[in-house]
């Protein structure tokens, strides 16, 4: 279900000061979000154990070669830059259910292929980066599913907490899938790992299957004629108004200078156990980020978003300075804590202030930006790491984040309030 005010602004949207909003768990009691809630956390973790299970594999084939290890971040992001904003098209003119459904199929078929040839004893490094973006295929398509269907499931007073939740079961994916694939890979084996996660997938599928959902608008009758107009309607998204161009600056130079730390993850620590506790030491912080969000709710998140950019610049420079794991993982958690109060932000702003007609393009032109940065910056760190370090890539990585955001803090990520009632397309 929708609330009535799920096309207004953010101002219009959020609670006012004298209204007790709802709870963080307030939207699990929809048996429809939940079971959403469920198939995202499962799925998003079998994508973290992919990504770390390859990047290992790329670092034992090419002997630790940082570029080519960060090349692995690149292929599981580059592709949807490319999808992701007709994926968004796709999911506002078609049943959303219906697309998770087939995109999931399309997952547990592309991990199964990389499991046919780990398991052969086929797997180079070109054949890993050449079907590696059949996996982000299915997630550019998983993408702006999710974040639609958060809306149609929820009243739109729960938005904030069903954002903050779905938020949760990213961060949760985080710690559990890495330091999960990293105990696999040393225990058993990679070809482990993509079998759990090919059987993930067809459980998904399974979940989406069984979820409880009416589409809030009528889908039109031509989906074919619509779909090339709703392209272009989608690509105007940046040109019209102040706060989505500013939403799209912020969150690329973000995602453009943090793509070094899980870029070059695999290259700065020597084993997998190791490398995989390392990583969930930067989820266990972006969970501990999200409840401290809770705590504080969903207003002034242009100052939330500074703060957490200046913390994560700070976090990612002292990183680049030990290799230590004793010093390494409070440094990741505390970079995960501020990785999800930028996001978090940000996508508390858009889910706010997108009208629903156009959330999908909207939401996957914010994913298509911050997919872009995260390829190019992960392949850019990790050529500065092949010919400077590993060290210096890192820390330089922080500086840029700190003269980006000495640049941008004035840009603000909320729509003027006589502009939130149309907010999606005409300001």
């Amino acid at each position: 279900m929708r609330g009535a005010a799920a096309g207004h602004g953010l101002a219009c949207a959020t609670v006012n000061e004298s209204t007790t909003p709802p709870g963080l768990l307030t939207p699990l009691r929809s048996p429809g979000f939940s079971a959403l809630w469920v198939a995202n956390g499962l799925s998003l973790m079998a994508f973290w154990m992919t990504e770390v299970v390859c990047a290992w594999q790329m670092r034992v084939m090419t002997d630790a070669d940082p570029l080519l290890v960060a090349s692995v971040y690149t292929a599981l992001q580059l592709p949807i830059v490319l999808l992701v904003i007709p994926a968004g098209v796709l999911t506002d003119l078609a049943d959303r259910r219906r697309v998770m459904v087939w995109t999931h199929v399309w997952l547990a078929l592309s991990l199964g292929l990389l499991l046919a040839l780990t398991m052969s004893g086929l797997m180079s490094p070109l054949l890993l980066l050449t079907f590696l973006p059949l996996v982000a295929m299915g997630q550019a398509l998983r993408m702006p599913g999710v974040a639609t269907l958060i809306p149609d499931l929820v009243e739109s007073r729960q938005i904030p907490a069903a954002v903050s939740l779905n938020s949760m079961a990213q961060t949760s994916s985080r710690i559990l899938g890495p330091a999960l694939a990293g105990l696999l890979i040393a225990a058993i084996g990679v070809s482990t790992v993509l079998a759990v996660n090919t059987v993930l997938m067809i459980l998904i599928v399974l979940l989406f299957l069984q979820l409880r959902y009416e589409p809030a608008r009528e889908l039109p009758d031509n989906i074919r004629q619509e779909f090339v107009g709703a392209v272009k309607e989608g690509l105007m998204f940046a040109a019209i108004t102040r706060w989505k161009r500013n939403i799209l600056i912020r969150l690329g130079s973000f995602f453009a200078c943090s793509a070094a730390v899980p870029a070059l993850m695999a290259v700065r620590f020597s084993d997998s156990q190791t490398y995989g506790l390392m990583y969930a030491c930067f989820g266990v912080g972006s969970l501990l980020g999200l409840v401290l969000i809770s705590r504080l709710g969903h207003q002034r998140l242009n100052n939330r978003l500074s703060k957490g950019l200046f913390i994560c610049a700070l976090g990612m420079m002292m990183f680049g300075a030990t290799d230590s794991p004793a010093q390494s993982g409070p440094l990741l958690a505390v970079i995960g804590a501020s990785w999800m109060f930028c996001s978090n932000s940000i996508m508390v702003a858009a889910q706010l202030q997108l009208d629903q007609a156009l959330r999908g393009r909207g939401l996957s032109f914010v994913f298509a930006v911050g997919t872009a940065c995260l390829a190019g910056g992960g392949l850019l760190w990790g050529a500065v790491a092949r010919s400077a370090g590993t060290a210096v890539a890192l820390t330089a990585s922080g500086l840029c984040l700190l003269l980006l955001l000495a640049l941008t803090h004035r840009l603000s990520i909320a729509a003027p309030a006589p502009q939130a009632a149309a907010s999606a397309g005409n300001g």
